[in-house]
């Protein structure tokens, strides 16, 4: 849960910024409050999903020789 709650913070303080420079670049408006959920669902599924594929591989045990 806390490891959820992390990338939640992180992705909404990253999309913050990123979504300051590229307004900023653009010379569109900023919107804050879009920018840091887009960057947080993304970063969340991001994450999850290479969760999914990344697993540690399992030990090898004297049976499976």
């Amino acid at each position: 849960m806390a490891k959820q709650l992390t990338i939640l913070f992180w992705g909404f303080i990253y999309g913050e910024v990123i979504g300051y420079v590229l307004s900023a670049l653009s010379g569109s408006p900023f919107e804050p409050l879009q920018s840091g959920l887009i960057a947080m669902v993304g970063g969340f599924i991001a994450v999850n999903c290479l969760l999914a594929f990344v697993k540690s591989p399992k030990k090898a045990t004297k049976t499976d020789k």
